[in-house]
């Protein structure tokens, strides 16, 4: 994709956008709906009334861009969003996913693995050793 490589924050605006809006109109949008700088550094996701086409916008630092992402089948599904809000907060490694059609609110990610003593406990009982046998102590 030609979005920029790295961290970066991905606003997904919440109402449908009039696609004929172009680069300036929708900075404004940013401005004024959204409330951010559309020359920071962050990604806008902005979709049609359909939600199957989706417009992105960033200011990559020697100018705007605006990319147009059509599905030929079916539409974009986007995660819950909070009732009223302008914007919904996106992970950056959800915006791949949700361009390709890919419903990011279903996904499944594995949970992060605490630290407590019973996990603490069961990794000093359990070792792996060359064969990739596990082996108790």
């Amino acid at each position: 994709m030609l979005i920029p490589a790295g961290q970066y924050r991905v606003f997904a605006h919440t109402k449908a956008l009039d696609f004929r809006c172009g680069m300036d109109r929708i900075a404004q949008i940013c401005k004024s709906e959204l409330a951010m700088n559309p020359y920071g550094g962050a990604v806008f996701l902005f979709f049609n009334r359909r939600r199957d086409r989706a417009k992105i916008f960033f200011y990559d630092g020697t100018g705007p861009c605006l990319f147009l992402k059509r599905l030929d089948h079916g539409c974009f599904k986007l995660p819950r969003i909070e009732a009223g809000a302008a914007h919904a907060v996106i992970p950056a490694t959800d915006l791949a996913l949700l361009l390709e059609g890919v419903d990011v609110g279903n996904i499944k990610r594995p949970k992060a693995r605490g630290t407590s003593a019973a996990n603490a406990a069961k990794d000093k009982k359990y070792h792996c050793v060359a064969n990739s046998t596990m082996v108790t102590q």
